[in-house]
């Protein structure tokens, strides 16, 4: 009710009641006194119903904080041995505005808006790929567009010795194990980060299987859609994929840790979303010439990770990838690409399949409550191809043909923030990182182009979670 009706209707109830009172000047003193009493009175009830409100909102909905400012020192070489003129320092800053809500006992709510973004750079890059869908929100995309990095119901159908979880939407398929041990804080992502780093729409169905096996046990069956192309390209297929997930804690081992082994398969990767028309005054979607469905795509992996064995974290994993060409190719840049193959090269746009792995291993030591210690080294194989389009780390250095080694320090601000410096030092021993077009080629051959061998970066980053 507003303020004033409510004074003034306390106002003339009371002054009804105790007209009889006020026949002197003395006793309308204290009459005044008093009615200043109830005000105050009713502005205490009023901020008090207020604060109720406002709780039945934040009940419904809570709403968390992250936010990472950093700034990125880079050295780049090319496979000739030149280095670009003028490399200055990169800042960046990503903001996360995370949503919950139990809707009933049976059906929560999780969410996230993302926005990521170079200082200073606000205008759209139409030619940097932004369309891709998974990278919204993940990467730097010169805008400030606040997307849906993550919208999802966990449906938890109890009953019977197997508790079953239906997830739907926008998975948590980000930030995934091992990345929190260098972040210091709880797993934020399912999968493991060394074979997917994104955002993803899908279907999950979790078994609990800890009352059916020794030690906690969830299996985790899932349906995914990473690229709708047919609604702008009818001879286009869906690219599709599904996925197992085995999660794993053992009785035996008392600290903190995790077991994940996996297989996922996507098929009919598509070889590029979308093409623009640059003849325009203003660049716009044009009908896609040569885009094909390439082939299909598996990738087999397990991981390790343990905390607090006497101050340290450890953890490891290995992934193995297998690309199946289907023989078709797509134009770009003057060549025929297929599915980590080339028309160009000797085994031309081959059907044959081209095998790769990589591994991921680290540790963290805590010097103590405040001070922490890491480094952690991967190394992938020419054929090594990943999901990781979307990663917060800039360089995307799990997706290297080559191996690269990071080393930091980190301090603890409060219990909600934290800062680190680090060094990142990746060596390519093969084109193509992280992209599924074409045949890689030996650094060591590409001297004629632009191909990197080397880059090294020197980080400053500040994260808060709240």
């Amino acid at each position: 009710m507003n303020k004033k009706i409510l004074l003034s209707l306390a106002t003339v109830a009371f002054l009804t009641t105790t007209s009889s009172f006020a026949d002197n000047t003395s006793d309308i003193k204290e009459l005044k006194a008093q009615i200043a009493d109830l005000q105050a009175y009713i502005e205490d009830v009023e901020d008090s119903l207020g604060a109720v409100e406002t709780r039945s909102y934040t009940d419904k909905v809570q709403l968390g904080l992250g936010m990472r400012v950093e700034a990125n020192n880079y050295s780049t070489t090319y496979a000739d041995g030149s280095s670009p003129k003028n490399e200055d320092i990169v800042y960046r800053t990503k903001l996360n505005i995370n949503m919950k809500s139990k809707i009933a006992d049976n059906l929560k709510f999780s969410g996230r808006l993302s926005t990521y973004k170079n200082w200073g750079d606000s205008s759209h890059n139409y030619m940097g790929m932004t369309d891709v869908d998974s990278r919204q929100g993940r990467t730097p995309d010169d805008s400030n567009a606040l997307y849906v990095e993550r919208a999802y119901l966990d449906w938890y159908m109890t009953g019977g010795k197997i508790p079953l979880i239906l997830t739907i939407g926008r998975q948590p398929s980000s930030d995934g194990p091992s990345y929190q041990i260098k972040e210091g804080t709880a797993r934020k992502g399912t999968y493991d980060a060394l074979a997917f780093d994104g955002a993803a729409d899908g279907i999950v169905l979790t078994a609990n299987l800890s009352n059916v096996t020794p030690g906690s046990t969830a299996l985790r069956i899932t349906y995914g859609k990473p690229n709708n192309g047919s609604d702008y390209d009818s001879d286009l297929k869906d690219t599709t994929a599904l996925g197992v997930f085995v999660d794993k804690q053992c009785e035996a081992i008392k600290q903190k840790h995790l077991i994940q082994a996996y297989y996922v398969t996507a098929k009919d990767l598509n070889a590029n979303p979308r093409s623009f028309d640059m003849n325009s005054s203003s660049p716009t979607y044009m009908t896609v010439q040569g885009d094909k469905n390439l082939g299909d795509f598996d990738i087999y992996g397990a991981m390790f990770e343990i905390q607090n064995v006497n101050k340290f974290d450890f953890f490891i994993h290995y992934s193995y990838s297998v690309a199946k060409p289907n023989g078709n190719t797509y134009s770009w840049g003057g060549r025929n690409l297929g599915l980590l193959s080339s028309a160009t090269a000797v085994d031309g746009a081959s059907t044959s399949n081209k095998t790769g792995n990589a591994v991921w291993v680290g540790t963290r030591y805590k010097v103590d409550s405040n001070y922490a210690v890491g480094a952690e080294y991967n190394k992938g194989s020419k054929n090594w191809f990943s999901a990781t389009y979307a990663p917060n780390d800039p360089m995307n250095k799990l997706a290297v043909r080559g191996d690269a080694i990071e080393v930091y320090a980190s301090k603890t601000v409060n219990k909600h923030a934290n800062i680190r410096v680090g060094y990142v030092d990746v060596n390519y021993d093969y084109t193509g990182s992280g992209n599924h077009l074409g045949a890689p080629m030996k650094i060591s051959n590409a001297l004629g182009t632009n191909a990197i061998k080397e880059v090294k970066n020197i980080y400053l980053t500040f994260n808060v979670l709240f």
